[in-house]
């Protein structure tokens, strides 16, 4: 039964294909959305998003396999002359992480509440450490990009604050309504909504927070010929990306909270398409 449920995690149907061509679709839709609409300094990673719905609909391992799909066409498409392993392993690791927390996301257990809420406090003392100790204008033209105003302090503050905030009240309103609720299904949905949140959150944290400057201050180097180095660039790149994802992340969970059914049925027919193939 175990070899049957791991074989099942890798084996592609025909329903699993048109997926993956359904999918693919909406990537390059946000992809062009990304590069065209939302781009500069403030840019929304609407990828991101759809990396995420990749491993909670197919799973960490065929989502992976879609986020490698979707960086190769990418490549083909754009060019592979600045391929780099740094940007080709995020749509994989999103996928996988975010199809491994499905069990923590979509179960109902006591221990969600307790290891979310820890997840939350660690990461909101690591962004009051790091913008407290990095605690002054960003200048964008230092960096070389293309506004040249530097974005005061206040500003950095202030959607911090907001969007931490925000995070925060989403987080206790779930949790007072799943432990006073007599409603089952609103104990349920506010569970989905909390571990949607910490999930996210975690993986923009990873990804974006921490991996983001890494793969960029090593793309200019490789490809631009630059000399930056870690200890100069890397808190002026890491702290705008962490104001600016904290108004993302909120709305990317309760995005994904709406989208549940529809994960539900897609996952369901997976499911069904994947057992059905050890029948014959």
């Amino acid at each position: 039964m175990r070899r049957r449920i791991i074989l099942s995690s890798w084996k592609l149907t025909t329903f699993d294909i048109a997926l993956f061509g359904i999918l693919l679709g909406i990537y390059f839709i946000a992809a062009s959305l990304e590069r065209y609409v939302f781009k500069g300094p403030l840019n929304i990673s609407l990828t991101y998003a759809i990396f995420i719905l990749f491993g909670l609909i197919l799973g960490p391992f065929k989502g992976a396999l879609l986020g490698i799909l979707c960086d190769t066409l990418n490549q083909i498409i754009y060019g592979i002359s600045t391929w780099m392993i740094e940007y080709a392993i995020v749509p994989v690791i999103i996928a996988m992480i975010s199809g491994l927390l499905v069990h923590f996301i979509f179960n109902v257990k006591r221990t969600t509440w307790y290891v979310g809420f820890i997840i939350l406090v660690i990461i909101t003392i690591i962004m009051i450490s790091f913008l407290i100790t990095y605690n002054k204008p960003f200048d964008w033209a230092e960096l070389r990009f293309k506004s040249k105003n530097p974005i005061p302090t206040i500003v950095v503050a202030s959607v911090s604050a907001t969007g931490l905030t925000a995070i925060w009240i989403i987080a206790f309103i779930t949790y007072f309504i799943n432990k006073f609720s007599w409603n089952f299904k609103h104990k349920l949905n506010a569970q989905y909504v909390f571990g949607i949140l910490v999930g996210v959150f975690l993986i923009i944290v990873i990804m974006r927070w921490f991996w983001g400057p890494f793969a960029y201050i090593n793309y200019h180097n490789r490809f631009r010929n630059g000399t930056w180095t870690y200890q100069k660039y890397y808190l002026p790149f890491m702290i705008p990306i962490m104001f600016k994802t904290l108004i993302e992340i909120p709305i990317y969970a309760l995005i994904i909270f709406h989208l549940k059914p529809v994960i539900s049925l897609i996952t369901g027919r997976i499911n069904f398409y994947s057992q059905k193939i050890y029948t014959y």
